[in-house]
């Protein structure tokens, strides 16, 4: 049995990724109202744009961001802190970085704590977890993916967008 699916089943399935480094404030507000227009199911902005989402959209599209982006080398405690600051300002989900040096050494224990410290503090946030497929061979990609689960993150994603390369 075939499904269809209409352009609102789609659009409203879609996680909107409004994190170029270089858009202005008013770039940001365009792409916000854009995703409101189209009823995407959310938005995932720079840390320092939570807020401003929260309240330009006024709960019409759900607000996330990402932490450790994008390479996620920044410390544990960094990525906590900035997981805290998000849901003060209002995220509901939280796209963390997989720190890709520490998973690439064999360092999955260490990989899966960096991980549970943010699922700690989530707050009923979805967590997933970006890892960057590109640098990972599929080895890593599975223990990517057990570290995610021993960890208690929701999903998983397969590229920040920054790394040259992505899901295929």
């Amino acid at each position: 049995m075939t499904r269809s699916f209409s352009v609102a089943d789609i659009q409203s399935r879609i996680d909107h990724a409004i994190l170029k480094p270089e858009f202005t404030r008013d770039e940001v507000a365009a792409q916000l109202d854009l995703a409101a227009e189209f009823g995407v199911f959310s938005v995932c902005v720079r840390p320092g744009d939570v807020a401003f989402a929260v309240d330009r959209l006024h709960g019409r599209v759900a607000v996330g961001t990402v932490i450790g982006f994008p390479h996620g080398t920044t410390s544990t405690a960094a990525k906590v802190a900035e997981a805290q600051q998000a849901i003060a300002d209002g995220a509901e989900e939280l796209d963390m970085v997989l720190n890709i040096g520490k998973l690439r050494s064999g360092l999955v224990d260490e990989v899966a704590a960096d991980i549970a410290a943010v699922v700690a503090v989530r707050a009923g946030r979805v967590v997933k977890v970006i890892f960057e497929t590109v640098f990972l061979n599929h080895e890593q990609i599975v223990d990517a993916c057990r570290a995610s689960t021993q960890a208690g993150a929701q999903l998983v994603k397969t590229s920040t967008g920054f790394a040259g390369g992505g899901a295929t």
